[in-house]
């Protein structure tokens, strides 16, 4: 006996399959194809190159099924330079009007000219592209209105032609130092989350964001994210710890401040002094998130048996566990901010604590947070990669 399933029960079994499965759905039956091919489509993710290369066939040729797209990325590497690829690729962007997000990671490999033909309106776009004389980046942000996330990665040449007027609708901004003067001149006062990409390794870096931020309009808020290489001579705690303070002073609307070690390790009293200095010149931050890498293996010194304990905190503080000088130089990861805890590395039975970073030593972090606090007591959060600290006021919350 026939049994038809509800279409509602095809749509979640579609949507929650591998593409495999949906692929294989899509031959069952025309009722099932009309479900599955939709959410096969709908999200099309890096694929290698050949199944990228049938995949763009079928969408620079079927416009039905380009229009199903709402979410496409690429990521280009070397051996994919073929000129026939480039215009592929070109006649399948231009095809789906219906994208809301994309991701082009082309690098030198492949040009701007392949974004020409799109008449789509994205909310959300991550480019790491050369741009082509013929039709710059900047061109194509301007026909873009509804972009709230950018991550963009470009020579500051490619998008200083770009009208005051674009991207009215941007909050969320991820690029180089050397292309915030441009992007954020009439846009800061908008954002709500600001990201530097790169590894900031000395400090006239902190100057020229200083001078981008007071060049426009300030925000009531703002989340800041920098990476920084402490490892270098003139990026040292003593010479980082200035750099953040004046950061703080000319930038008091910033409300959480992100800060990544790409390179190097602060030690247990650098970290307390530090931050008891820097505080203070950031009236309005609530959050502090600092994290790094694991370090290496050779930097522990003592292992501790058994399961990562769970601290006893006092009653005011509670623990939960919870990225360029040229474009084909830029970070490989798509944006700082996703740096993973810790424990998302794999646990182990026996864990080590290095000497030399105090930012995954637990055994300080404690005392760290409570003394900060005092120093500020605007600090709600304070999250490292191994634990999230959270302030709480109990007469504020009771009384």
């Amino acid at each position: 006996m026939v049994v038809r399933l509800p279409t509602e029960l095809l749509d979640l079994v579609s949507r929650y399959a591998d593409m495999g499965t949906q692929a294989q759905l899509s031959l069952v039956s025309h009722s099932v194809y009309s479900i599955s091919i939709r959410t096969l489509y709908a999200s099309i993710p890096h694929m290698n190159i050949s199944r990228t290369t049938r995949c763009l066939l079928t969408l620079s040729t079927n416009l039905e099924l380009a229009h199903m797209v709402r979410s496409f990325s690429l990521h280009l590497s070397p051996s994919n330079i073929l000129r026939p690829f480039h215009a592929l690729l070109t006649r399948a962007l231009g095809n789906m009007t219906e994208l809301h997000t994309l991701s082009l990671q082309l690098g030198t490999y492949a040009t701007s000219s392949v974004m020409s033909q799109m008449s789509c309106r994205l909310k959300k776009f991550v480019c790491i592209i050369a741009s082509d004389p013929s039709y710059p980046v900047s061109q194509f942000l301007s026909t873009q209105p509804c972009i709230e996330e950018l991550y963009v990665v470009c020579r500051p040449e490619d998008i200083s032609t770009l009208d005051p007027e674009a991207l009215p609708a941007l909050r969320d901004l991820a690029a180089p130092l050397q292309l915030l003067p441009v992007l954020i001149r009439t846009r800061l006062s908008r954002l709500s989350r600001l990201s530097v990409l790169g590894t900031i390794g000395k400090s006239g870096s902190f100057i020229e964001l200083i001078m981008a931020l007071r060049s426009a309009k300030p925000p009531e808020s703002l989340e800041l994210v920098v990476g920084v290489d402490v490892n270098a001579i003139s990026m040292v705690p003593k010479i980082l710890t200035p750099g953040l303070a004046v950061l703080g002073l000319y930038a008091p609307f910033i409300a959480l401040l992100r800060l990544e070690i790409h390179e190097g390790c602060i030690k247990r009293d650098e970290l307390h002094n530090m931050f008891a200095f820097i505080l203070p010149k950031f009236p309005s931050l609530r959050t502090l998130v600092l994290m790094s890498r694991p370090p290496d293996l050779g930097a522990y010194i003592r292992k501790i048996p058994g399961p990562r304990p769970t601290r006893t905190t006092s009653d005011m503080l509670s623990q939960t566990n919870t990225l360029t000088e040229n474009i084909s130089n830029v970070l490989s990861v798509p944006s700082p901010r996703y740096i993973l805890p810790q424990s998302e590395f794999g646990a182990t039975d026996s864990w080590s604590i290095p000497i030399s970073d105090a930012l995954h030593d637990q055994q300080c972090h404690i005392q760290i947070v409570k003394s900060w606090h005092r120093i500020h007591p605007n600090l709600e959060r304070v999250i490292f990669p191994v634990g999230i600290y959270t302030y709480t006021d109990r007469k504020r919350r009771h009384g």
